[in-house]
Formats: structure tokens, sequence, C-alpha cells
């Protein structure tokens, strides 16, 4: 059985206990997790020629953070309806998908971190995804036009990507084909042509949507505000206005706040302060620079709103974000689906 990626965080391998199902050409790994802080989780995997489904369910007192040895390449389908998962550098840029959010994401790294945090009322966490080879992928979107359209300047690159940052909302539909997915009556060969099919009504769905999202503006107004968010991405500390910005890239306000909300899902303000979280996030977890210079670097003049916000965001206060670092539990075990 080839995995796309396993867990190295001791957390996880300590705690955990894990069965193999044999199908006809599938196999199935149900895993079960407790930690003594009293979070808790399922994950049930599905193995497939090309790609392999994934559900993550459970309750998370604590944020629950991982450390994943990713095998190959891969095209993920993510789909969160419970709770948010934040990773550090997925796709070469921090993402967060929250709750009831989906996105299409490619990713190459060999190693990644992600911090899956419950709702904040009752703690419960929900994820789904989908992972694929390029190769699946590409022969995929190549099937479709519009889906080739969508995907035209990634296909034949070995680059990052996230589709729509922030993402957009899982669909009715989304939900009950991956409930299908959870409640598969089949066993054997018919287990395989179930999720199988499932799996193809899930992608169509899902691009479908992307594309009523993307298609909304015209190519020209895409490049637009393709190159506004990359202006946001090295000006977040210091930004210009609202209509400081329109007018520098020629157009005016209620474009811009339409035009960059129908394309990436949030406010060009939401994307700001995202952004600033973000990077903060990573001098935090990989620097020595003392919180408050941190605060100040990504545009923060006030050190409580920094960290009012920061906690907000990711579950723990800076400060205790920069001790957990020197907390963190051996990695040397290994929770191995094969």
């Amino acid at each position: 059985m080839e995995t796309f990626f396993e867990f190295r965080t001791a957390e996880l391998t300590d705690n955990c206990q894990t069965e193999l199902q044999q199908h006809a050409n599938v196999v199935q790994a149900d895993t079960l997790w407790r930690n003594p802080a009293g979070s808790t989780a399922k994950f049930t995997d599905y193995f497939l020629d090309g790609f392999q489904l994934t559900s993550m369910s459970g309750k998370l007192v604590q944020p629950l953070k991982a450390e994943l040895e990713v095998a190959k390449p891969w095209v993920g389908m993510l789909f969160q309806f419970d709770g948010d998962t934040h990773s550090r550098s997925c796709a070469s840029r921090p993402m967060t998908l929250g709750s009831s959010r989906q996105n299409v994401v490619g990713d190459e790294t060999t190693r990644n971190h992600y911090t899956f945090q419950g709702e904040q009322s009752g703690r419960d966490f929900h994820m789904f995804s989908v992972h694929l080879t390029p190769e699946f992928f590409r022969n995929l979107v190549t099937s479709n036009a519009e889906w080739l359209r969508m995907h035209e300047r990634r296909l034949g690159r070995a680059e990052p990507f996230v589709l729509i940052p922030d993402g957009v909302a899982v669909t009715p539909m989304m939900r009950a084909i991956i409930q299908q997915i959870a409640e598969c009556p089949y066993s054997g060969a018919l287990k395989k042509m179930f999720l199988e099919a499932r799996f193809l009504d899930l992608f169509v769905e899902q691009h479908e949507q992307m594309a009523r999202n993307l298609y909304r503006l015209s190519t020209t107004e895409r490049d637009l505000f393709y190159a506004i968010r990359d202006f946001l991405d090295s000006h977040y500390a210091n930004p210009p206005s609202l209509l400081e910005l329109a007018r520098q890239f020629g157009t005016n306000d209620f474009k811009l706040k339409k035009g960059f909300k129908d394309l990436f899902g949030t406010t060009v303000f939401g994307y700001v302060a995202e952004r600033r979280l973000a990077v903060a996030h990573q001098l935090i977890t990989h620097t020595e620079q003392p919180l408050q210079e941190v605060a100040e670097s990504v545009g923060f003049t006030n050190p409580a709103h920094f960290a009012t916000a920061f906690k907000r965001k990711f579950g723990v206060a800076p400060s205790q974000m920069r001790r957990s670092r020197y907390t963190v539990p051996d990695t040397g075990a290994w929770m191995q689906l094969a």
C-alpha cells in the first residue's frame, strides 16, 4: 500500500491504534487516537489507484500539532466541516482552511506542519481530503475545457499552488457525497466502484463551484486582482488605503472591494490581517526575534491588540507558542499505515 503522507509526531503515533482491511484493490485504514488531555480523533483512509480518501473527525480539547512526512508531490481536494486547519507552509505559503470552507491545493514539499483546531463551542473537528497524484489530476482536468482553463497555468509546472486563498463555501451536495463515502454499504469489488464513482462526483461538484467563483471576472480582471494580491503579500505591514490601492492599480475602490472578495473569498482588509498573522506565526516559530519586534514588523503598533488577534487565530498567545517550541515531544515514532 502506497501512502501520500505519514504522521511523524509522537503525540499522535504514541496514542493511536490502526486496523487495516483489504478489499478488492482497496485498502482501508481505520485509526483511533486519544491523548491524556481528553482529545479524540478517528481517521479513516481509503487507498485506491491514483488517489487517497481521508476523513478525520473528533473532539480536540487543545489544538493538535502534527508534522507530516510527504512521500511524493500531490494535489489535494480539502473540505473543512468543523474547526479549522492551519499549515505553516502548505504550497509554499501559510494556509488556513476555516469551518465550512473548501479548496484545491498542490504541493511537493517533503515535510509540512499542520495545526488542527476544534470549534470554539464543543471543540468538534471534522475534515475530509482527497490526495491525488499530479498525473491523475492532470488526466482529469484535461478532459474538460473549463477545468483545463482553470488549471492551464499550472499544468506541466512542478510548482505549489492554492487555487483560491481562504477557499470557498462547502456546498450541500459536497456534504452529501462525502457522507455517502463515509457510509459506503458495500465490500469487495463493489466498494471500489462505489468509492471511485463518489470521488468523481465530488471532483465534478468541486470544480463546477470553483469555476462559478473564478469566472465571475474576465481574464484581465483576474490578472489585475492577482497582481494586487501579490502586492499585498509584500506590503502587508504598511498597506495603502483602499482608495490609494485602487488608484495605484488603475481601478476604483468599489471594483477593488467586490472583485477581490469574489476571487479570493475575503476582503482586502481580511487578507492583509490573515497575512500579518501568518507571517507572525512563522517568525515566532522559526526565529528568536522578540515578540514586540515581531508584532511591529508585521504591522501591529499595539502589542496587546497583536496578542489578542494572534490568540483568536491560533488558539494560543504568542508567548505560549514561543515557549511551546521547547516542549515539543520527541518525534522519533511513526504512525505506519502500511
